[in-house]
């Protein structure tokens, strides 16, 4: 997995269970300056960063749509919610930043002095909120957090490392048991967060918890969490940064995760700002003069997981002509209001990483543009036992409107090119159990999902999806182990694309064990109180608020 992936619906409360992302140099500390605002979302256009607040604000209400966190530690939340908060309040040693590039953060260089380590040279001008200077003691505390607490969300992330350890006034030393090029940018996800020693210490299990909070170096601080109400914080006057100096005094995170009643609360201005916005709502927010609304890229895709390697989907195929029969350009348009563009690869285009030109050429290969190919899809069915035609495929999606639509259209296209399947609709609140729990999810064929990693990089993405051990590769596949390996250890970036490539086309080839889905665009809305958030999908990693002021 990778730091926050997730299998809840793109617009609301199913009980999400983030990984990936994933839940993976060196010039000086990333400024807001270095990231373009493109055209507007309402035209169109994606949109990076709206346009830039111009004045001091006092206080700025902002929804997280997905209900209220169990924690906000860093080193166990990874989903939505915990992470556009968190995102504001504690940093990682190196940052990404909303136009999917990785800079430096609390590091402001690293080296790879041979295969074996990694040495990150730190900024020795950071303190956190308590005004305690951020130390190599911290640094190499926090990593050694993840390598050795087995219930961090990051720990897979550390499989080859052997040790961490403070190797001067500022630096920090990775020791590694093999080579890994996927470790030092997964730094820029919370498996290379910051906190406090002595704080995370005394605090204990209660650590991000509503009593105790936690202590970070970002640039707003924990001040209160008032349950089932609101989380809030204040801005850090001390902040190092001074490229990223915030304009809100202080941010209250408010927890409604009801369509009509976010739609209300944006329109009637007790809510200033939310991301992803309301389908149902989106319209008259949409035509609203009382805010804007924006759309930008976001890494994020909705796809199908083959869960069940011995049914009727075992046959290579049926799960191709499954695929192809399937209208995932219909898709975005219908079910996500346009957001949504059929992806040719599992991994998306926004993750292509530094991969880019290799799976850029591989996606040129795939001829469909996402529009149903009914027979063709036919076509590859002629050949197949009738008696593996006769099975039937199961598919469980959470019983909310979009995934719903989603299965239906599914199921038609099945459907159409002669395929038995039924369609199970199980309660939002419980549908993680079926990605999790295999007593759950049974002979289950496929599982929806929503995905998205913890770094712009596809081996970020193939290592929740798709390699042993990945925690959405539920059906135990391991046809790319060997090239993900070979990948992982390459230090050579153009070597480490091929052998990606490689390894998307058999994932293509065996259309197994996640489908292309649609990748979905991120979208904004905020009232004219207030501007600045970026538009694109960052609100996960990035300190976004730090974005945020007064129009006037």
């Amino acid at each position: 997995m990778h730091h926050p992936s997730t299998l809840s619906p793109r617009r609301r409360g199913a009980s999400a269970v983030a990984i990936g992302l994933i839940a993976v140099a060196a010039l000086a500390g990333c400024s807001s300056k270095a990231v373009q605002t493109t055209t507007s979302g309402t035209d169109g256009g994606l949109t990076t960063l709206t346009p830039a607040g111009a004045a001091d604000v006092d206080k700025v209400t902002w929804n997280v749509f997905q209900g209220e966190p169990q924690t906000v530690d860093p080193f166990h939340a990874a989903d939505y919610t915990p992470n556009m908060i968190n995102s504001n309040m504690c940093e990682s040693l190196l940052q990404q930043t909303p136009d999917f590039q990785i800079k430096p953060g609390l590091a402001k260089t690293f080296t790879n002095p041979d295969p074996l380590t990694w040495v990150y040279e730190l900024r020795d001008d950071v303190t956190f909120w308590d005004g305690t200077p951020m130390t190599a003691d911290d640094v190499a505390y926090s990593l050694d957090v993840n390598l050795k607490d087995k219930t961090s969300f990051y720990n897979y992330l550390y499989a080859n490392v052997a040790s961490v350890a403070k190797s001067g006034e500022h630096q920090v030393t990775v020791k590694l048991s093999k080579p890994d090029y996927l470790f030092n940018e997964e730094m820029a996800s919370s498996a290379g967060v910051v906190v406090e020693k002595a704080f995370h210490q005394k605090a204990g299990k209660k650590f991000g918890s509503p009593d105790t909070g936690l202590m970070c170096t970002g640039p707003y601080r924990f001040t209160q969490w008032k349950q089932g109400q609101s989380i809030s914080a204040t801005r850090y006057d001390e902040y190092w940064n001074k490229d990223l100096k915030p304009k809100v005094q202080q941010i209250d995170f408010t927890f409604l995760t009801d369509d009509n009643a976010i739609t209300s609360g944006l329109l009637a201005g007790q809510i200033d700002g939310t991301y992803n916005v309301p389908t149902s709502g989106a319209a008259q927010l949409k035509a609203s003069s009382a805010g804007k609304y924006y759309v930008g890229a976001a890494p994020l895709e909705t796809t199908l997981v083959v869960a069940n390697p011995k049914g009727a989907l075992a046959n290579t195929n049926v799960r191709k002509a499954l695929q192809l029969a399937i209208d995932w350009k219909g898709i975005g348009q219908t079910v996500y209001g346009g957001l949504g563009t059929p992806s040719k690869l599992q991994t998306p285009p926004s993750v292509y990483g530094f991969a880019k030109d290799e799976l850029n050429k591989l996606a040129g290969t795939v001829t469909s543009d996402g529009t149903a190919q009914i027979e063709k899809a036919k076509a590859l069915l002629a050949d197949v036992p009738a008696e593996v035609k006769a099975k039937e495929i199961t598919l469980v999606v959470p019983a909310q409107a979009e995934t719903q639509q989603l299965g239906v259209s599914i199921k038609d296209s099945a459907d159409k090119i002669g395929l038995k399947f039924k369609l199970n609709v199980v309660p939002a609140t419980g549908y993680s159990n079926y990605l999790y729990d295999p007593a759950t999810r049974g002979s289950t064929d496929l599982l929806y999902t929503q995905f998205w990693p913890g770094i712009p990089n596809p081996l970020d993405w193939l290592a929740t999806t798709a390699v042993t051990g990945g925690t959405f590769n539920q059906s135990g596949y391991d046809g790319i182990d060997t090239l993900f390996a070979q990948a992982r250890a390459t230090k050579d970036p153009a070597q480490r694309a091929a052998v990606v490539a490689q390894a998307e086309k058999k994932l293509l080839d065996e259309m197994t064990p996640m489908f292309p889905g649609v990748e979905l665009r991120n979208d904004v809305w905020m009232n004219n109180r207030i501007t600045g958030a970026p538009a694109s999908f960052d609100y996960v990693y990035y300190p976004w608020a730090a974005h945020l002021g007064g129009t006037k």
